[in-house]
């Protein structure tokens, strides 16, 4: 790659800070922006006044952005163009530092849970239905989200093994002690 001479470092510095792109810069000067990248790897003054530039340009373009929101704020036109609206507040949430707000937590609750009852398995005994066999000490898994899960072996009427199921432990609860921080 050639060097890029002193006016198209200066033409990529001013699209720079005008749009705040790379892309912008390596344009004005007719270059790729691979040799501007490398440019500025060669030259430490040139990559400084280049940052400074791409900050200046996204708070050239975080003030236009914010602009146009107030221009169709304070002087709505009569038919408003939601995509040009919508892109001026998303360019102003990434531009402009504290554009959408601080966000405060208002307090804290903690708890304690009292198990009130398990939910009932449904009754396989009935007639014409398959026979339920629970294992003594059926294997437990853990999974990620925290459920625990039963096999059970299911059998036919003449006992004879059919395949088995897999149910998930499902607990209810109420909560009896809250603490509120405000």
């Amino acid at each position: 790659m050639s060097r890029i001479s002193g006016d198209q470092k200066e033409t990529a510095v001013e699209a720079i800070r005008i749009h705040g792109t790379m892309k912008a810069g390596a344009e004005a000067a007719g270059v790729s922006i691979r040799t501007l990248n490398e440019e500025m790897r060669r030259s430490a003054i040139f990559k400084r006044r280049v940052l400074e530039a791409r900050e200046e340009g996204k708070r050239n373009v975080a003030d236009n952005a914010v602009d146009r929101i107030k221009e169709y704020a304070f002087n709505p036109p009569d038919k408003t163009d939601r995509n040009v609206l919508t892109a001026a507040i998303a360019l102003a949430n990434a531009y402009e530092p504290g554009f959408r707000g601080t966000t405060t937590i208002q307090g804290k609750i903690d708890h304690d849970v009292r198990v009130i009852t398990a939910v009932p398995r449904p009754r396989y005994d009935e007639v014409g239905k398959p026979k339920i066999e629970i294992l003594d000490n059926p294997p437990m898994k853990m999974l990620k989200s925290g459920k625990r899960i039963k096999k059970i072996k299911i059998r036919d009427d003449k006992g004879e093994y059919i395949g088995t199921q897999t149910v998930e432990e499902v607990i209810e609860g109420e909560v009896i002690k809250e603490e509120k921080d405000a």
